[in-house]
């Protein structure tokens, strides 16, 4: 716990702004399979992600033009940074979280040559807050309760719209206290997602009870997974 909080506190007083990352231009589930069996790391976790990754590819939670640029850039690290980076990916894929975003942020800072404990910090801030968002939500009867190991929920999209726009806040700095301004944002992403990538049956029960006090219990928990 205390290496994830000190992660955290050096990401927000580094205030990373990370620009856009190339993607392989095309790129097959296959290409993606043999990079993963080519890294050296545990048998262990290698098993785990084989049982992974198959399903997440097929189900739209990870992509190859993604996913084949970010394993190419961790087969540049250290085998211990590696295995701490595909250990988390492994849970974002275990709980059915759409992992793209996840991936792209630890590119765009491998590229940008960012420190490592900067880097973590980041992937561990966006995961939690995928959790915490997660959590809030379905404790708000705002997003329906899915079983472990099941297919993605239909709702997997706005919780990731969600969680990046209170993170895409946080990141850079900003205040978790700052509930109204966090939540301007966030309704200002919804409104414009609305009808795009977030379908409005989906959407407009939580764009109706947006509220700073749902943002702050978010950012609150990702802040302090310990109340979970």
């Amino acid at each position: 716990m205390r290496t994830f909080l000190a992660g955290l506190a050096l990401l927000i007083v580094a205030g990373l702004a990370f620009g856009q990352v190339p993607l392989a231009p095309a790129a097959s589930p296959n290409d993606v399979l043999t990079l993963l069996q080519s890294l050296p790391i545990s048998p262990e976790l290698k098993s785990e992600l084989l049982g992974e990754v198959p399903s997440a590819l097929a189900t739209g939670l990870l992509s190859p033009r993604v996913a084949v640029p970010f394993l190419q850039a961790l087969s540049a690290l250290p085998q211990a940074q590696i295995e701490q980076t595909l250990n988390l990916m492994y849970e974002a894929l275990e709980e059915k979280f759409i992992v793209d975003p996840l991936l792209l942020e630890t590119l765009k800072g491998l590229r940008l040559a960012r420190p490592w404990p900067e880097v973590m910090g980041m992937l561990q801030l966006r995961f939690a807050l995928l959790r915490a968002t997660r959590t809030v939500l379905q404790a708000h009867g705002l997003v329906p309760m899915t079983p472990k190991g099941i297919n993605p929920s239909p709702s997997a999209k706005l919780i990731s719209e969600l969680a990046w726009a209170i993170g895409d806040y946080l990141s850079p700095g900003g205040s978790p206290t700052d509930a109204a301004t966090i939540e301007s944002k966030v309704r200002e992403r919804l409104v414009r997602l609305r009808g795009t990538a977030l379908a409005p049956g989906v959407v407009d029960p939580l764009i109706a009870v947006l509220s700073p006090a749902l943002v702050q219990e978010i950012a609150g928990l990702a802040l302090n997974p310990e109340r979970r």
